[in-house]
C-alpha cells in the first residue's frame, strides 16, 4: 500500500487504465478479507475469539453505508460506493491481519512483523530523500499530475522555497502519520540492550526516519510522534526514565526553557512561522489554522442538521470528487459522523474501542506496545486530518493490530513472541 500510488501512476503511463489500477487495490482487499475469512470459518479457528463479532460489526458497518446512500442520494453512486469501500475497509484490513494469525500463527510472530514494517519504511523514506534532493518536478516524469488526481508536489503555503516531501506516500501528513509506527519500533530497538553495531545500524535508521518525519513538515505527525515517545518512555522504559530524571531534570528543564526562548524570540522570522504556523504576513488566503477549525466547525453543523448522515461521498477526500465540490471536516471523526450519522460513528468508535482493548491486552511484544502506543498517537492525528482515508496508513496499522490481536487467540497458544 505505500507504493500503490506511485505504482499505479508509473504504470498507468505504459498500460493506460489508471482508473483500474486504482481499485485494484480495493478489489484485492476485498478478495482477500472473503478468503481469509472463508479459510477460517472452514477450519473453525474462530472459537473462543471476537471473530464472528468482527465479521457482524464489519458487515454492519459497511451496510450502514448503503441504506445511508439511498436514504439521502447526497452523492453520485461511483462517489457513494468509493466513500463505503474507504470508510470500510480499515475493518477489513482488520479481519486480514486477525485471520493470517490464526491460520499462520508460526509465521506471524511480532519479532518477524517488526523487520517486514522497517524494511517497508525504510525504502519509503530513502526515496523520499531522494524526492528531496532532485528538481520539484521529478514525480511528473511518473505521471503524477492534478489532472491525474496526484500532486507531483508539495510545499508549505504554497511556497516554492519550502518543499514538503511525500515519497510514495499521498501526501506529506499521510507520510508522517505513516512513519510514526517504524519510528517507535526502531526507538524500542535502540534503547534495548544491544552491541554496539546494532545499536550504531538502528541509530542511523532512526536517524533517517526522524529526517524524513521533519521534511514531510507535518505538523500532527510531529505531535503525533511527541505525544508516543512520551507514552513510550513512561510504559516500555519507566524504570530507566524516572532514575534519569531525578539525575538531568535541571538539564531537561533547561532544554524546554531554551527552545521555547528560541521560538518566542525568532517567531517573526519567515522560516519559522511558515514551520510552526505554515503562514505568514503575505498569507493572503485563510491560514491553515483558521481552515482547519472552519472546516470541522461545518461538519459539526452538518452532523447536527442530519444526525441520521448525509450519506457516504459527501464528506472527507473522496467527495472532492462530486460535481459540486465536496466538504472537508479535516477531522475524521466528524467526516465519519457527517457521512453515516451518529450511529455509524459509534459504531466505528465500537471498533476502535475493541481494538485499544484488546492491544492493551497484548503488551507481550513490542510490536504490541507500539500500536497502543499509536493509537492514541493516531487519535490525535485524526482531530485535525482525514487520517484513515490514505491507505498506506490504514493497511500498516490495521492489518498489524488485527495480526497481534489474532495471535492471542490463534490455536497454538504456545507461539513464541520476541
Amino acid at each position: 500500500m505505500p507504493f500503490h500510488v506511485f505504482l499505479s501512476q508509473w504504470l498507468s503511463t505504459f498500460t493506460g487504465g489508471l482508473a483500474g489500477w486504482k481499485v485494484a487495490k480495493d478489489v484485492f482487499t476485498m478478495m482477500v478479507v472473503l478468503v481469509s475469512v472463508g479459510l477460517v470459518i472452514q477450519k473453525k479457528l474462530y472459537k473462543k475469539s471476537p471473530f464472528i463479532a468482527l465479521i457482524v460489526l464489519s458487515l454492519v458497518y459497511t451496510l450502514l453505508h448503503v441504506l445511508t446512500y439511498y436514504h439521502n442520494h447526497g452523492t453520485s453512486l461511483r462517489v457513494a460506493e468509493l466513500a463505503t469501500v474507504y470508510n470500510s475497509r480499515l475493518l477489513w484490513y482488520l479481519l486480514i491481519g486477525f485471520s493470517a494469525a490464526l491460520l499462520f500463527p508460526k509465521e506471524l510472530v511480532p519479532g518477524r512483523l517488526d523487520k517486514i514494517v522497517l524494511f517497508i519504511s525504510t525504502a519509503v523514506v530513502c526515496l523520499g530523500l531522494a524526492q528531496y534532493a532532485l528538481p520539484k518536478n521529478v514525480m511528473t516524469h511518473f505521471g503524477y499530475s492534478i489532472a491525474r488526481g496526484a500532486r507531483p508536489a508539495f510545499f508549505i503555503d504554497s511556497k516554492p522555497d519550502l518543499p514538503r516531501i511525500m515519497s510514495t506516500v499521498r501526501d506529506p501528513n499521510s507520510l508522517g502519520a505513516f512513519l510514526i509506527v517504524p519510528i517507535l519500533i526502531l526507538l524500542i530497538y535502540f534503547f534495548d540492550d544491544r552491541n554496539q553495531e546494532q545499536r550504531m545500524l538502528i541509530g542511523g535508521l532512526l536517524g533517517l526516519h526522524l529526517l524524513v518525519l521533519f521534511l514531510t513538515f507535518s505538523r500532527g505527525a510531529w505531535l503525533g510522534l511527541v505525544l508516543g515517545s512520551g507514552l513510550l518512555a513512561t510504559v516500555k522504559f519507566k524504570r530507566q526514565l524516572i532514575p534519569w530524571l531525578a539525575k538531568q531534570w535541571p538539564l531537561v528543564v533547561g532544554a524546554v526553557l531554551l527552545l521555547g526562548s528560541l521560538t518566542l524570540m525568532f517567531r517573526h522570522q519567515y522560516a519559522v512561522q511558515n514551520i510552526l504556523v505554515h503562514s505568514d504576513k503575505t498569507t493572503k488566503q485563510t491560514d491553515s489554522n483558521g481552515l482547519h477549525l472552519e472546516f470541522a466547525e461545518n461538519g459539526a453543523r452538518g452532523i447536527e442538521h442530519k444526525p441520521l448522515g448525509h450519506g457516504p461521498g459527501t464528506a472527507g477526500i473522496v467527495s472532492i470528487q462530486n460535481s459540486g465540490g465536496g466538504l472537508l471536516t479535516e477531522n475524521y471523526f466528524i467526516q465519519i459522523g457527517y457521512e453515516v450519522g451518529l450511529i455509524g460513528l459509534a459504531l466505528f468508535l465500537i471498533g476502535l474501542a475493541f481494538v485499544e482493548k484488546e492491544l492493551t491486552m497484548s503488551n507481550a511484544s513490542n510490536l504490541g506496545v507500539v500500536l497502543w502506543i499509536s493509537f492514541w498517537c493516531y487519535l490525535l492525528i485524526a482531530m485535525v486530518s482525514h487520517l484513515w482515508t490514505n491507505e498506506a496508513v490504514a493497511a500498516q496499522w490495521w492489518l498489524l493490530s488485527g495480526a497481534v490481536i489474532g495471535l492471542k487467540y490463534a490455536p497454538k497458544s504456545k507461539v513464541k513472541v520476541s
